[in-house]
C-alpha cells in the first residue's frame, strides 16, 4: 500500500497493532550492578587476561584482532575503568567469536558466540539483539503499566486498565467463546458455523465497506485515508489490493511454501470453526469451507501484483473521481456506497459524492475482484468474518488461541505462546502509543540522549551531502536537487514534548475511548473502530506534520517519504546503538549507522521519487535516474546471487530488498565519515575500553556496526522473512555493506582481492 508505506530500519517480529526497528537496555546502576562491573574489572585486570578463547564465556583479552592494523594517527587516551565502560567493554568481548577471521566472515566474527548462546525459546520464531533489546523494553513497560494508578493521567489509567484485562486470563478463559460469537452476530453471522444466510439480501458494497471501516480487515480489498502522494500536504481516501490470511502472496502460488504452510493454515481454520460452532459443528461444512476459502485467497493472489513490482510509485498512482473509477477501472461496484459505508464510522458521519477524487495503486486488481467473486456471497461473509477473527485469536480464551498452533508453527517455527506479560505489554504499547510512551520516558528514557542523537543527525547530514560533488553519475542539477532534499529532511527524535507535561491536556484527549474493566475481547473491537474512527475522520483534513507517527517506546526507526521525515523513538536511543560508556566510535557504528540508514531512504529506489516537501515529484534528469538504476540492478543482482543457509539454502531477493540495502550501504559509509569528521575535530582521543585496547577505533567502528544485527532464525521464518521481509537477514546486512566499503578491509588489515570480505572494486556495488 504505496501511501502507506514508511521505511522502517527492522520489521517488528511480533505482530501488533501497527506493523511498522532497535530495542533497549535500560541506562543507570544499581547497587549489584555495580557489583558486577567491580567483579568484572577484576576478571579483565586481575585473573586471565591472556586466556585463550576456547572458553568462550570468559569475556577478556588482550590479543589484537587478527589482521589487526596499526594505531597510527589515532590518539591514544587512557583505558577507561568505570563501570559503564566495563559493562560496554562486557556485552561486546561476550558476543564476539574471536576464533573466526574477520577477513572472510565478520558477521561471524561479530555475532558467533552470541549467537551460539542465545538459543531460540519454543515461543519464538528467532533470537537477535533486536529481539532481546525489544523485551527489555517490554520488562519496562511491565512494571510501569502494573503499578497502580496514583494521580495518574485519564489517558495512563485506561492504558493501565486495558493491560489489566490482558493479564486477567482467568476471566478471559471463563467467557470463552461468548465474546466472539456476540462479534460474529453483530458482523452479520458465520454460514459455516450454522448461521443462517440470506443471499438475496446480501449487499457487497455496504459488507465490505463496514468490514472495513468497523471491523478493520484489509480483506478483499484496502482502504484507508492517508497523504497524497502528490499532494502530501492534504489527506485523501486511498484504495489498493488486500491482505491476505497467510503472509504473503508467493505462500499460495509458490509450490514448495504453499506445500509447506498451507495445510497449517487450513487445520487451523478447521480447529477454529470447528470449537466455535461447538455441538452443532458440521465437519464437512467447515472443510468445505476451509478449502473454499483457500481457492478464493489463492484467484486473489493471482491477481495480485508482487511487492518488488510496486517499488515505482510513479507508475501504479492513480489519482481520479469515483465516476471515473466506475467508468475506467470497474462499473460493477457502487464505489460511492462503498466509501460512504466506510465513512459512516466518523462523526457526522463525512459523505462522499461521484465527483470524490481518491487515489488507487492497482486498477488491474480492482477491475478483476468482481469476476473473482462471482457474486458468490456466502463464501465472502465467510471469509471477511474469518479474516477479522483470525487476526484476533491472540485476544481470546487459551483454547482458542491454541486453535491457530499447527499454523504458527508452520510460518514461524513456534510452538507455543510467549509469556503472557509480554503479549500484554506490547498489545498495550501498540494501542496506547503515548500513554505508554510517556510511562517508559519517565521510567527509563536519559534525556541526554536526545541532544546527542540530534547532534549525529547532523553531522551525517553533512556527511551525505558530502558525497555529492564527487558522484561523477549524477549532474550538477540532480546534485543540487538532491543536497536541497537533504536539508529538508526533519528529525523527529525521542518523544513529543506534551506526553510528559502533565498540564498539556492533548493526551488525554487524543485517547477518547472508553475501556471496559475485565472485557478484554469486546475492548479490543472498541479501539477498533475509536482508531477507524480517528484515520478515516481525517479526510480532506491538512496533514499535521508535527503528529508523530510512531510511539516512543518502539525498538526501531522510520523514513517517512510523505513527510520527509526520519524518527528515532527514544526505545532505540539506548545501548548497543547509542551507549555513553562505549567509544563514540562504535557510537557512531551503531545509531549513526540507523541515522545514515533512515536518511539514505529518502534517496533509495523507492524514496528517491519524492521531493523535499514529500510530494511525488521527479526531482532527476533522465540521465541521472539511468544511471542510478543501473548502479541499482548492480546492487540487486549481488544480493540475489547470495543464499542463506538458514532459509533453506534459498536465494536472497534482491529487489525486494533493495530500498533496504541502498539504505544499509549507504547509511554505514554516511555514518563512517562522519566518525572521521568528529574524530578529526577531537585531538583528546576516543574512549578506549578493557580488554579492548588493542582495536582501532575503526575496527570498533565496524564492531559497534555488526553487532546490532547478532541474531537466529528458525528455518519456517527465515523462509517467511526472505519471502515477505525488503530486509536482508542481518548476516547479509552485516557482510553485504562491510564487503562493498574497502575502509572495512583496510580497517582490518585484509588482503584485497583474496580474503571475503576485501574483493577488489570491480566486485563491489555502491549508489551513494
Amino acid at each position: 500500500m504505496a501511501s502507506q508505506s514508511t521505511d522502517v530500519l527492522m520489521m517488528e517480529p511480533k505482530k501488533s497493532k501497527k506493523s511498522c526497528g532497535l530495542t533497549a537496555k535500560i541506562i543507570g546502576f544499581v547497587a549489584f550492578s555495580m557489583t558486577v562491573a567491580t567483579i568484572v574489572l577484576a576478571v579483565l585486570y586481575g585473573l586471565e587476561v591472556n586466556k585463550t578463547s576456547d572458553d568462550k564465556s570468559t569475556v577478556v583479552t588482550t590479543q589484537p584482532p587478527p589482521k589487526s592494523t596499526t594505531t597510527a594517527g589515532e590518539t591514544q587516551s587512557e583505558i577507561c575503568e568505570s563501570p559503564a565502560c566495563v559493562t560496554a567493554a562486557s556485552r561486546i568481548l561476550n558476543a564476539m567469536n574471536r576464533d573466526a577471521d574477520p577477513c572472510n566472515d565478520f558477521f561471524e566474527y561479530a555475532c558467533g558466540t552470541w549467537n551460539v548462546d542465545h538459543i531460540i525459546p519454543d515461543d519464538q520464531s528467532s533470537v537477535s539483539t533486536f529481539n532481546t533489546l525489544r523485551d527489555d523494553v517490554s520488562k519496562v513497560l511491565k512494571t510501569v503499566l502494573e503499578r497502580p494508578s496514583n494521580g495518574d493521567r485519564d489517558s495512563v489509567v485506561k492504558a493501565k486498565n486495558f493491560y489489566a484485562s490482558c493479564m486477567n486470563t482467568s476471566v478471559i478463559d471463563t467467557l470463552g467463546v461468548d465474546p466472539v460469537k456476540a462479534l460474529i452476530t453483530e458482523m452479520g453471522g458465520w454460514p459455516v458455523i450454522g448461521d443462517p444466510f440470506d443471499s438475496s439480501a446480501f449487499n457487497f458494497e455496504d459488507t465490505l465497506g463496514k468490514f472495513r471501516s468497523v471491523y478493520g480487515t484489509y480483506g478483499i480489498m484496502s482502504s484507508w485515508v492517508s497523504a497524497d502522494d502528490k499532494n502530501s500536504s492534504v489527506n485523501i481516501f486511498q484504495m489498493d489490493q488486500p491482505s491476505l490470511g497467510m503472509p504473503d502472496r508467493d505462500y499460495y502460488l509458490n509450490e514448495d511454501t504453499r506445500d509447506k504452510t498451507e495445510p497449517g493454515y487450513r487445520q487451523f481454520m478447521i480447529n477454529f470453526m470447528t470449537m466455535i460452532a461447538g455441538s452443532s459443528a458440521d465437519a464437512t461444512k467447515i472443510a468445505n469451507v476451509s478449502d473454499e476459502i483457500i481457492d478464493l485467497e489463492t484467484e486473489l493472489a493471482k491477481a495480485m501484483a508482487p511487492d518488488s513490482e510496486r517499488r515505482d510509485t510513479f507508475a501504479i498512482y492513480n489519482r481520479l473521481t469515483l465516476t471515473e473509477l466506475s467508468t475506467n477501472v470497474s462499473g460493477d461496484i457502487d464505489w460511492v456506497q462503498y466509501m460512504n459505508k466506510v465513512l459512516e464510522v466518523t462523526d457526522g458521519p463525512l459523505t462522499a459524492t461521484a465527483d470524490e477524487e481518491i487515489v488507487i495503486y492497482d486498477p488491474e486488481y480492482l477491475k478483476n475482484v468482481t469476476s473473482i467473486i462471482n457474486s458468490r456471497w456466502e463464501l465472502v461473509q465467510n471469509y471477511l468474518v474469518w479474516r477479522v477473527l483470525k487476526d484476533r485469536v491472540s485476544y481470546m480464551s487459551a483454547d482458542l488461541r491454541e486453535t491457530r498452533a499447527p499454523y504458527t508453527e508452520a510460518v514461524s517455527g513456534t510452538t507455543s505462546e510467549e509469556a503472557r506479560w509480554l503479549t500484554c505489554s506490547d498489545t498495550t504499547e501498540g494501542y496506547f502509543e503515548m500513554p505508554v510512551g510517556s510511562l517508559f520516558v519517565e521510567e527509563a528514557f536519559p534525556e541526554k540522549n536526545k541532544a546527542v542523537t540530534l547532534e549525529m543527525v547532523e553531522n551525517i547530514r553533512v556527511a551525505f551531502k558530502g558525497f555529492l560533488p564527487a558522484n561523477d553519475w549524477m549532474d550538477d542539477q540532480t546534485k543540487s536537487a538532491a543536497e536541497v532534499k537533504a536539508d529538508q529532511v526533519t528529525p523527529i527524535i525521542a518523544y513529543p514534548d506534551y506526553i510528559v507535561d502533565a498540564s498539556d491536556p492533548k493526551m488525554d484527549n487524543d485517547y477518547d475511548m472508553i475501556i471496559t474493566p475485565n472485557e478484554y475481547f469486546k475492548s479490543i473491537q472498541e479501539l477498533v473502530v475509536w482508531g477507524n474512527k480517528n484515520s478515516f475522520g481525517k479526510l480532506r483534513e491538512p496533514i499535521d506534520f508535527t503528529e508523530w507517527i510512531t510511539g516512543p517506546a518502539i525498538v526501531n526507526a522510520f523514513y517517512s517519504p510523505s513527510r520527509n521525515q526520519i524518527v528515532f523513538p527514544a526505545g532505540i536511543l539506548q545501548p548497543p546503538f547509542y551507549d555513553a560508556g562505549q567509544p563514540n566510535s562504535m557510537n557512531y557504528g551503531g545509531i549513526g549507522m540507523v541515522i545514515g540508514h533512515e536518511i539514505t531512504h529518502g534517496f533509495d529506489d523507492s524514496g528517491s521519487q519524492y521531493d523535499g516537501h514529500g510530494n511525488l515529484n521527479n526531482w532527476w534528469t533522465d540521465s541521472s535516474k539511468e544511471n542510478f538504476n543501473n548502479k541499482s540492478q548492480c546492487m540487486i543482482d549481488q544480493y540475489s546471487s547470495m543464499t542463506w543457509a538458514v532459509a533453506d539454502n534459498r536465494n536472497l531477493n534482491g529487489e525486494l530488498t533493495l530500498g533496504e540495502n541502498i539504505a544499509d550501504n549507504g547509511g554505514i559509509r554516511e555514518a563512517y565519515t562522519a566518525y572521521k569528521t568528529w574524530q578529526s575535530q577531537n585531538p583528546q582521543g576516543d574512549l578506549r575500553l578493557p580488554g579492548l585496547g588493542n582495536f582501532t577505533q575503526d575496527q570498533l567502528f565496524f564492531l559497534g556496526y555488526g553487532q546490532v544485527w547478532c541474531g537466529t532464525y528458525k528455518e519456517a521464518y527465515a523462509i517467511r522473512l526472505l519471502t515477505t521481509d525488503p530486509h536482508s537477514p542481518g548476516e547479509f546486512r552485516v557482510n553485504v555493506p562491510s564487503m562493498n566499503f574497502p575502509e572495512f578491509g583496510e580497517a582490518y588489515g585484509c588482503q584485497k582481492g583474496k580474503d571475503g570480505m576485501y574483493p577488489n572494486p570491480e566486485d563491489t556495488c555502491r549508489v551513494w
